[in-house]
């Protein structure tokens, strides 16, 4: 059994910016969101973050403070929006939940 297999996967968050695969149909370059999946590690939300971005037409360009919802709430008080991603994600192993879409007109040079 591989170290991925051994730990049990538990609820991660992170901020994720996505860009759109046709800029002309999301009329934005893209957007930062709060993803909230089932992960063992970095890598495995990132995946999961893909995966929920390819179904909008979307793809990651990157992932950032990603760590167990666990974690978060030691630091820092969860928001609503995000409070309520945590609680319909817990009784669910398949979830990849996402925030509002907070968007960007275009990249910065």
């Amino acid at each position: 059994m591989d170290r991925q297999q051994e730990r049990q996967p538990q609820l991660w968050i992170g901020v994720v910016e996505v860009k759109p695969l046709n800029r002309q149909t999301y009329g934005a370059a893209g957007a930062f969101t709060n993803i909230v999946t089932w992960a063992r590690d970095a890598e495995e939300f990132r995946t999961k973050s893909e995966v929920i971005a390819a179904t909008l037409e979307m793809y990651v360009m990157g992932v950032e403070e990603a760590e167990p919802v666990a974690e978060r709430t030691m630091k820092c008080q969860l928001t609503e929006e995000i409070a309520d991603m945590v609680s319909r994600a817990e009784s669910n192993p398949n979830a990849i939940i996402y925030a509002t879409f907070h968007t960007y007109p275009f990249d910065e040079a």
